[in-house]
C-alpha cells in the first residue's frame, strides 16, 4: 500500500507541474503577441540586411512611444539628443506597410543622393548608386552594369545643374531609357550662380603686379627644381623653386659636371662628369601622372637614380624629343635612353648600347627612331690626339643598320637637331642631313662670303618646330643656319672687344638667350631674330674667367634662370624684360644648370581634341558645371527641398505608400533643421575675420553663403577639377593667401592633394582635408550625409578658430 500511495503522490505532483507549465506557456504567448490586442504596436526600423545595413547611431527628432514589449530582433530608437549635442550622423526610415507592388527601382548619380533616397524610401525601394564612396563624380565612367541598372530603373535621381551632364546623357542614351525618368534635384533648390572668387581677388593685383604679361599670365612661378653643377667641384646643389629652398651640395658626382641637361618632358636630367668617367641620371620627382581623362601633379623627392650609365670618358650628351644620348669618347660606345621606357621601368631601366668607334663623338636623335651618329676619322688609331674629331655623320636605326652616310665635315664639333634635320659644326661651314620622305639628303652649307679661312663653328642649337638653327664659333660669332635654303648669315659678330660667349635656346624654341663677353644678357625672338630685352647689370664681371666658369642658362614656363659663377649665385628672371624675380646664393662656383619639372602639356594630351572643343571649354571649363553651382548639399535648408522632392517622386510611383515617404521626409527634415542649428553654433567659435576658405576647387559657395564665410580662392581655377592650374594661378593664390593671412588650406578627398600641399608649404598655412563631392567609406564618420557635413564642420572650426 505504501508503494501505491507514493506512486499516486508522484502522479499528483506531476499533474500540478504540468498545469503550472501550461499557465506559464500561455502567459509567454500573450507577451510575445504584444499583450493588449486593441493597442497598435510601435513601428520599428526594418531588420538589418546586407543591402541596407542600418548604422548603430539613430537620433530621431522625437522620442519613440514606450512599448509593452519588443521583439529581440528590433532595437528601440534612441532618445532625442540634447540641443547642444551634434546632430545625428545617420537617419533610418521607418518600415513601410505591407508592399502592394514590387519595390521602386531607384538609381542615383551621387552617393550623397543615395543616402537621402535610402532615408526616404526605406525598404520600399531597390537602390543602386552609380557613384562609389570616395570616388570623383566628375570623372565617372559608367560600365555595362550601370547601363543595365539604368535601363531597369523606375527613376534616376541626379544632382543636376550640369554636374553629371558630361556622362549622364550618354548613359541614358546607351540604356535606351526614357529621359523623363531622370529627376534633377538641383533644379528646385534656388541654386546659386558660380562666383569666381579666386579671379576676383587676383584681379585686385593685376594692375600692380609687374610680372603680369599682356595676356595676364604670371611669369616667375614655374613648378619644378633646379640642379646647379659646380664648375670646380663635384657637387650639385638643388633649388626648389616653389619653396625658394636651397639644398647646398645636395649631390656628389665625383667631379665637376661638364654638362647637365633635362629631358624633353622635364622630369629627368643627365649630368656628365667626364673627369670622373661617370654619367648620372636624376629623377626630378615632379611630373604629371595620368588619372582617368586628366593628369594629376606628382611632387616627390629629387633623387639620383641607379641606372647604369658607366663607360669610358662620357663627354657629349643630347636630349631630343623622345630619346637622350650619351657618347663615350674613350670607347666609342653610345647609349640611347628612351624617356617613356625610363618612366615605366625606373631604376631597372637598361639603355640601348651601340658603338661607332672612339672619337670626340655625338649622336642626334631624329624622328622615326633613327639617329645621326658621327663618323670616326680614318686615321684615329694612328694619332687619337690629332684625329680625335669626326669627319661626318651616318644615320643609324635601332638595329645598328647604317641607312645613310655623309662625310665632308672637317673638325666636326657641335651638333643639334629639330626632329627631321641634323646639323653639325665644321671648319668652313656646317653639315646638314635631312630626312626627306623615304630617304635622306645631305649638304654642306658654307660660311658666308668673305669669312676667314679658319672659320669654324663649334656649337649648334636647334628645336622641334624651329626651321633654322643657331651656330656659334668663339672667334667668328653667332650665325643663323637655314637648311632649306642652304644659307648661313651672321647674327651677332665677334670682335676683339665684344663677342657672344654663351647661348641658350629656350625649351620650347621660342626665345634665344645670349650672354656677351662684357656681361650683357640678351633675349631674342628665336623665330624672327628681334631683340626683345637686354640687361647689363645682372652678372658679376668679369664674366669670362675660363671655360668651366661661364654663366649658363635654363628655361621653364614663364621664367629663365642664369648662373653667375663669379658672383656665386643663381637668378630667376622673368620673360618680359629679364628683370630679376628671385636669386639664391650658392656655394662654390655655380655654373651648369638644368630645370626639372613641368614644361608643358604631358605626353598623350589630345591637342586636336582640345582645339575642336575650345569654344565649348571656354564656356564650360572642361568638367565645368555651367553658370549654376550644383554643390547645394552644403546647405541643409536646400537639402530639405531635395528630400521632399524625392518623397513626391516616390509617392507618384508608389501611391499606396505615399504617407510612408512623406513621414520619412518630414522626420529627416527635422534632423536637417537640427544640423543647421548645430552648424550655426559651431561656427560662432571662429572669429569673423578668420572665416576664410581656400579649397581644392570651388565647392563650398553654399556653405559660405549660409554660414558667413568668405571664399578667398581655390587651388583649381575655373571650377574645373580635371584641369591643372597654371603657374600664374598658383602664384596668385599664394599671394592672396599671404595678403589675407589665411590660416588653413583645405584639400578634398576626391581631388589630388599635391597642389594644396604645395600651396600650404609655400604660405605656411595649415592643411586639412574635407569631404566635398562624395561621402566617406561606409561605416566611417563621414559615411552618411549628416556625418559628412558634421565631419567637415568640425575640421573647419578646428582649423580656423
Amino acid at each position: 500500500m505504501h508503494v501505491i500511495s507514493s506512486f499516486n503522490e508522484r502522479l499528483r505532483n506531476l499533474a500540478q507541474a504540468l498545469a503550472v507549465g501550461l499557465v506559464l506557456l500561455g502567459l509567454a504567448f500573450l507577451v510575445a503577441c504584444g499583450g493588449d490586442q486593441d493597442t497598435e504596436p510601435t513601428q520599428a526600423p526594418p531588420p538589418t540586411t546586407a543591402a541596407t545595413a542600418a548604422p548603430a547611431v539613430v537620433q530621431p527628432t522625437q522620442a519613440a512611444p514606450a512599448a509593452t514589449a519588443m521583439p529581440a530582433a528590433t532595437a528601440a530608437p534612441a532618445a532625442t539628443a540634447a540641443p547642444t549635442s551634434p546632430p545625428a550622423a545617420t537617419a533610418v526610415p521607418t518600415s513601410a506597410p505591407a508592399p502592394s507592388r514590387p519595390p521602386v527601382k531607384v538609381v542615383t548619380t551621387s552617393n550623397i543622393v543615395a543616402d537621402w533616397a535610402e532615408v526616404v524610401g526605406g525598404d520600399r525601394i531597390e537602390l543602386f548608386s552609380l557613384h562609389a564612396p570616395g570616388a570623383d563624380p566628375h570623372n565617372l565612367v559608367p560600365g555595362a552594369r550601370d547601363v543595365a541598372k539604368v535601363a531597369e530603373a523606375d527613376i534616376v535621381l541626379s544632382i543636376g545643374l550640369g554636374l553629371e551632364t558630361e556622362w549622364l546623357e550618354e548613359l541614358i542614351h546607351n540604356a535606351s531609357a526614357d529621359e523623363s525618368r531622370v529627376v534633377a534635384l538641383g533644379d528646385g533648390v534656388d541654386p546659386l550662380e558660380f562666383a569666381e572668387h579666386m579671379d576676383e581677388h587676383m584681379d585686385e593685383h593685376d594692375e600692380d603686379d609687374e610680372h603680369m604679361d599682356e595676356h595676364g599670365e604670371h611669369e616667375g612661378m614655374p613648378i619644378g627644381r633646379l640642379l646647379i653643377g659646380d664648375g670646380e667641384r663635384g657637387k650639385i646643389s638643388l633649388i626648389d623653386i616653389e619653396l625658394g629652398a636651397l639644398g647646398q651640395d645636395h649631390f656628389d658626382v665625383g667631379s665637376r659636371a661638364g654638362r647637365i641637361y633635362s629631358t624633353a618632358s622635364g622630369r629627368f636630367a643627365i649630368a656628365v662628369s667626364s673627369d670622373a668617367n661617370a654619367a648620372h641620371l636624376f629623377d626630378g620627382g615632379i611630373y604629371m601622372e595620368p588619372h582617368g581623362d586628366h593628369f594629376d601633379l606628382v611632387e616627390g623627392n629629387t633623387r639620383q637614380m641607379s641606372v647604369d650609365l658607366s663607360g669610358d670618358r662620357p663627354v657629349h650628351m643630347y636630349a631630343g624629343d623622345e630619346w637622350a644620348t650619351i657618347y663615350y669618347d674613350g670607347s666609342g660606345d653610345f647609349l640611347l635612353i628612351n624617356e617613356h621606357e625610363l618612366e615605366e621601368d625606373g631604376d631597372a631601366y637598361v639603355p640601348i648600347k651601340m658603338n661607332a668607334g672612339a672619337q670626340h663623338g655625338a649622336v642626334i636623335p631624329l624622328e622615326g627612331d633613327v639617329f645621326a651618329v658621327t663618323i670616326q676619322h680614318p686615321d684615329y688609331d694612328q694619332n687619337p690626339d690629332e684625329y680625335g674629331l669626326p669627319i661626318g655623320a651616318e644615320i643609324w636605326d635601332l638595329d645598328g643598320h647604317v641607312l645613310h652616310r655623309a662625310e665632308g665635315c672637317p673638325d666636326l664639333h657641335g651638333d643639334a637637331g629639330n626632329g627631321h634635320v641634323a646639323v653639325f659644326g665644321c671648319t668652313g661651314g656646317v653639315l646638314m642631313i635631312e630626312f626627306h620622305d623615304d630617304h635622306f639628303d645631305d649638304a654642306f652649307i658654307p660660311a658666308p662670303a668673305g669669312s676667314p679661312d679658319d672659320f669654324r663653328l663649334t656649337s649648334v642649337w636647334g628645336a622641334h618646330g624651329l626651321h633654322h638653327f643657331f651656330a656659334l664659333g668663339s672667334e667668328v660669332g653667332l650665325y643663323i643656319v637655314e637648311p632649306e635654303d642652304g644659307l648661313m648669315e651672321e647674327f651677332i659678330p665677334a670682335t676683339d672687344d665684344l663677342r657672344p660667349i654663351q647661348v641658350h635656346l629656350g625649351y620650347a624654341g621660342e626665345n634665344l638667350f645670349v650672354v656677351m663677353s662684357d656681361g650683357e644678357v640678351r633675349m631674342y625672338d628665336a623665330h624672327d631674330g628681334d631683340l626683345l630685352a637686354s640687361r647689363n647689370d645682372l652678372l658679376t664681371t668679369p664674366v669670362e674667367t675660363g671655360f668651366w666658369a661661364r654663366p649658363h642658362l635654363a628655361t621653364a614656363p614663364g621664367a629663365v634662370f642664369i648662373t653667375d659663377p663669379a658672383g656665386g649665385h643663381v637668378m630667376q628672371l622673368d620673360l618680359h624684360d629679364l628683370e630679376e624675380v628671385d636669386h639664391w646664393d650658392v656655394a662654390g662656383t655655380p655654373t651648369k644648370i638644368a630645370f626639372v619639372g613641368i614644361l608643358g602639356e604631358p605626353e598623350g594630351h589630345d591637342d586636336d581634341h582640345e582645339d575642336e572643343h575650345e569654344d565649348e571649354h571656354e564656356d564650360e571649363h572642361g568638367h565645368d558645371h555651367g553658370p549654376l553651382d550644383p554643390h547645394f548639399w552644403f546647405d541643409p535648408n536646400r537639402v530639405k527641398i531635395a528630400v521632399n522632392e524625392i518623397a513626391t517622386r516616390l509617392s507618384a510611383l508608389d501611391p499606396d505608400n505615399s504617407g510612408f515617404y512623406s513621414q520619412n521626409a518630414a522626420d529627416y527634415s527635422a534632423q536637417l533643421d537640427d544640423l543647421h542649428t548645430w552648424i550655426e553654433g559651431e561656427v560662432q567659435q571662429i572669429p569673423s575675420e578668420r572665416r576664410l576658405l581656400v579649397t581644392s576647387h570651388d565647392t563650398f559657395a553654399y556653405f559660405a553663403d549660409v554660414y558667413g564665410f568668405e571664399i578667398v580662392g581655390a587651388v583649381i581655377p575655373s571650377l574645373a577639377p580635371d584641369v591643372e592650374p597654371s603657374a600664374e594661378h598658383i602664384a596668385g593664390l599664394v599671394m592672396v593667401i599671404r595678403e589675407h593671412n589665411v590660416p588653413a588650406v583645405f584639400s578634398e578627398t576626391t581631388v589630388s592633394g599635391k597642389l594644396p600641399e604645395a600651396v600650404a608649404r609655400e604660405t605656411g598655412a595649415g592643411l586639412f582635408q574635407l569631404y566635398a563631392d562624395s561621402l566617406g567609406e561606409e561605416g566611417s564618420p563621414a559615411g552618411t550625409y549628416l556625418g559628412m557635413v558634421r565631419t567637415n564642420v568640425e575640421r573647419i572650426v578646428s582649423a580656423l578658430k
